[in-house]
């Protein structure tokens, strides 16, 4: 009878043809999958389910692919005939699938993970066609194929996977160049609020922002910038690449002054006309390098720090504060208050003197400008009475006249 020959535990193979058997690795674990240190690696090939095998058919039907069809029919998927190993790592993996098809070396066979009555007749492994000698037979293929492994910049980076940056700050950080001025940004934040706010900014994902920034050569170790310059080379209006920047633009900054871009010649640069005619200014500091892509926002290289404009005076300053409405408005309140009791009390001042000044009259001068002045119709005829004589209404020398003057009375 025949002879049947299996491969020893921990061996894989045809039991004519055996090899150790090898264990699935996860190419993640090892140096992250070739990604980048800030991308998720997930090794497609380590999770795939059948282990990089996959069943072809041709378009006109099952069994229909000679073994050079099969060939070229897996060769067009970026693939090759699987070995008789492959397929059995495969069928290890529980990969079940009852129709037949071309292997390498002329083989022809399929995988059963589990018994089948119409399928191997209920065997489990390999069902094994062996070698065909005639290989214009008509089958379906099995191809293999390594899957790559997926790399993925994280949340908060940016790039393909196998190259990615982080955050305007963490770009500025990696780059050995721009260390003098990631020096004022950290001394500006460990100085003021408004620098601890500044060094959020940039690590904030939300922002969508563009940073000139002057590398070492443009900005020395014994040179400093305020606070106020360090936030005029950041525009915070919205991400603008190097072909943005035509001539012209303007770009609000986070101080609120707007920057200029414009083109012209750099004549410290004599290397070509043409490259200097290519060359971008930003308020009169040409830009040398350009498109340092961050995640939330792109940085570009420039020849010398920017200087801010000079602060306008703090009395002219608008919206420094809801409090400070309301305060100066307390002050004027209280200066209204002020000026209205004053001049209610200098109008009750003046009602009194004048009343007092109409008490203090002197009768004696009120009497005598009386009597000068009242005359009696009954006497506007009668003789003036000689100077010197006052005048005595009760005399008896006027009772008499007046009586004497009465006409006689009738009889």
């Amino acid at each position: 009878g025949k002879r049947k020959c299996e491969c020893k535990d921990n061996y894989i193979g045809d039991g004519i043809d055996c090899e150790v058997e090898q264990l699935r690795v996860n190419r993640c674990l090892q140096d992250n999958g070739q990604c980048h240190t800030d991308a998720d690696c997930v090794d497609l090939h380590f999770e795939d389910a059948t282990v990089g095998v996959f069943h072809l058919r041709s378009p006109l039907g099952q069994y229909k692919l000679t073994f050079d069809e099969a060939n070229k029919a897996c060769a067009d998927e970026g693939a090759a005939l699987a070995t008789y190993n492959q397929l059995l790592y495969a069928q290890k993996a529980k990969y079940h699938l009852c129709a037949a098809g071309w292997l390498q070396d002329g083989r022809v066979g399929y995988p059963t993970a589990f018994p089948a009555p119409n399928c191997g007749g209920g065997l489990v492994g390999i069902v094994d066609y062996g070698i065909k000698l005639n290989q214009s037979g008509r089958w379906d293929a099995f191809c293999y194929r390594v899957k790559d492994v997926n790399c993925t910049c994280k949340i908060g980076y940016v790039g393909d996977g196998f190259t990615c940056t982080g955050n305007l700050l963490q770009v500025l950080m990696s780059v050995p160049t721009f260390t003098n001025f990631v020096l004022e940004v950290f001394t500006y934040s460990n100085t003021s609020r408004k620098g601890e706010e500044f060094l959020k900014y940039l690590t904030n994902l939300s922002t969508k922002a563009t940073l000139f920034v002057p590398d070492n050569d443009g900005l020395k170790e014994n040179e400093t910038l305020s606070g106020r310059d360090i936030e005029y080379h950041l525009s915070n209006s919205s991400i603008l690449y190097y072909e943005d920047l035509t001539n012209g633009t303007t770009l609000q900054t986070r101080i609120g002054k707007k920057l200029l871009i414009t083109h012209g010649e750099n004549h410290e640069n004599q290397a070509s006309v043409a490259k200097k005619k290519a060359t971008r200014f930003v308020d009169g500091r040409a830009i040398l390098g350009w498109d340092i892509v961050a995640s939330n926002g792109v940085i570009h290289v420039i020849a010398a720090p920017l200087k801010a404009p000079p602060q306008p005076p703090a009395f002219l300053h608008l919206g420094t504060g809801t409090g400070v409405f309301f305060v100066v408005l307390l002050i004027i309140g209280i200066i209204g208050l002020i000026g209205y009791a004053y001049f209610r009390f200098k109008q009750g001042d003046i009602r009194f003197q004048r009343f007092q000044q109409k008490n203090d009259i002197s009768v004696t001068t009120l009497d005598t400008a009386q009597t000068s002045n009242i005359s009696n119709i009954n006497y506007e005829d009668s003789t003036t009475s000689p100077p010197g004589l006052p005048y005595d209404p009760f005399s008896d020398s006027d009772v008499c006249e007046l009586v004497t003057n009465e006409p006689p009375a009738e009889l």
